[in-house]
């Protein structure tokens, strides 16, 4: 019997990571969810990890225990992301140095210790990156978080270019507003609200399986000839 192929999602328990995890168990894989706060499901093919990705030593201990529970990595999904909306002139230190720990670093050292363990493994992988349309199109009050994912949109490219001989795939996904706890301001903002879907092209927000779909496609076969791209799932918003 062939064994299930290992996919491994950072930021598991928010709307976005539950609806991956969802979206590739039903696709065959053996889960293994990381997150701050323990996941509640535990079965044979989901296997839930607490650690904290801005520290990188905890995530490289996770990674390295992961490979030794379940072979190898054949699927690492940097789905965590951290936003403080706020005027740049307002941010501090500590939180820039944060919102890039958790939405640059932690995306760079995660793919680092996936692909380690898929160039061992002789079999390659797909690595999926979340960017954001914030990082392709100016936007006021996330000044941090846009900075740290328009990187994680060239960090993939450059991936993409380096591992291609090993047989990974690195690719990206720029949602746009997805209905999500990170999108709760905009239910407290009803003008800015209209006006944002009033841009978007279909005039909605995102679904998070509308997400969950994406990473699907770009880890499987359907996507083979595929590497180095940011997909954007937005509504049309950042063509607007």
């Amino acid at each position: 019997m062939e064994q299930k192929k290992v996919a491994v999602i950072t930021g598991a328990s928010g709307g976005i990571g539950s609806a991956i995890c969802e979206r590739l168990k039903a696709d065959g894989f053996t889960i293994v969810a990381i997150d701050r706060v323990s996941p509640a499901q535990q079965d044979a093919d989901f296997d839930g990890v607490t650690v904290d990705i801005a520290d990188t030593q905890a995530l490289a201990k996770a990674a390295e225990d992961i490979v030794a529970r379940h072979g190898a990595i054949d699927v690492w999904v940097n789905n965590a992301g951290f936003l403080e909306r706020r005027e740049a002139l307002d941010i501090s230190e500590a939180e820039w140095n944060r919102t890039l720990a958790v939405n640059l670093t932690a995306t760079f050292f995660g793919a680092q210790y996936a692909a380690r363990s898929m160039r061992a493994s002789g079999r390659g992988g797909a690595i999926v990156n979340l960017s954001s349309y914030a990082g392709l199109k100016a936007r006021p009050n996330c000044a941090a978080y846009a900075a740290a994912k328009a990187a994680v949109a060239h960090l993939t490219s450059c991936l993409a270019v380096e591992w291609g001989q090993y047989g990974i795939r690195v690719n990206a996904i720029a949602p746009g507003y997805i209905e999500t706890a990170m999108s709760a301001w905009m239910h407290q903002d009803p003008v800015q609200r209209t006006q944002l879907l009033g841009r978007t092209p279909l005039a909605r927000l995102g679904e998070p399986m509308e997400i969950a779909d994406a990473v699907s496609f770009l880890v499987g076969k359907d996507s083979s000839y595929i590497t180095g791209h940011v997909l954007s799932v937005d509504g049309g918003i950042v063509r607007a």
